[in-house]
């Protein structure tokens, strides 16, 4: 399996605190069949003001942690939290996409949408770029109003579900809007957005539900599928 969206590099943001958590998140993640993880550190000016420099040496001090240890193979991206400025750098090849360079992930603000979305949207795809949304199901926007990401989506949007989602981390509302959206056949891949050991239990629980809820081809597409088409800036047939 491939996890588009995790927080094991240490130090950098709300995720892994220390390089032994970071280790001990891959291992887990490696215990539960996951062959490549990518993490995405927040890039939100602000908050967590990373940049593309910052995050890469970030990246690349955490490798010797690596060495030896039954780990997936992994790489580096970003969550990229939609405003003018990372939007701006996005266009000027100034940001972090996926490998490849293909696609990109998003982050939004969770009660409101900034204004001329769908525009800076059509932007990023004119310059090849595809849009991965992270967890819509959080998105106040889409709790009941899922067209609104379905037109997004008919328009080349690519959308990234939090498995975890799925059995309430984050409340009851937000697993309902996953359960709907996975319903519709509005995701095109999932991902784990881990943050910290303590809950690969959650994650395991999560690819459980998956399983038997949905079945094993939906959590092959969801988690091997989506991704290899994603990271090849390819959306997905649903």
């Amino acid at each position: 399996m491939i996890d588009l969206h995790c927080h094991f590099l240490p130090g950098i943001d709300d995720g892994a605190p220390t390089a032994a958590d970071g280790v001990a998140m891959l291992e887990g993640l490696r215990s539960l069949g996951f062959a490549h993880v990518v993490a995405t550190p927040h890039m939100r000016p602000g908050m967590f003001d990373n940049e593309r420099e910052g995050l890469t040496r970030a990246f690349e001090a955490f490798m010797p942690a690596l060495v030896g240890r039954a780990v997936p193979a992994v790489s580096l991206s970003s969550e990229h939290y939609f405003d003018e400025l990372v939007y701006t750098r996005l266009l000027k090849g100034e940001a972090l996409p996926y490998p490849g360079g293909r696609a990109a992930l998003l982050e939004f603000y969770e009660i409101d949408f900034p204004p001329l979305i769908e525009h800076r949207l059509f932007d990023l795809r004119q310059r090849r770029i595809l849009p991965v949304i992270a967890h819509p199901e959080r998105y106040r926007r889409f709790w009941d109003h899922p067209e609104a990401l379905e037109r997004l989506v008919d328009q080349g949007v690519t959308t990234l579900l939090d498995c975890m989602a799925l059995v309430g981390k984050y409340g009851r509302r937000p697993q309902r809007a996953a359960e709907e959206l996975l319903e519709r056949e509005l995701y095109q891949a999932a991902c784990t957005d881990l943050h910290r050991p303590s809950d690969l239990a959650i994650v395991e629980k999560a690819l459980s539900v998956i399983d038997k809820r949905y079945g094993r081809e939906e959590l092959d597409f969801l988690f091997n599928e989506g991704p290899t088409s994603l990271l090849a800036g390819q959306s997905p047939a649903t």
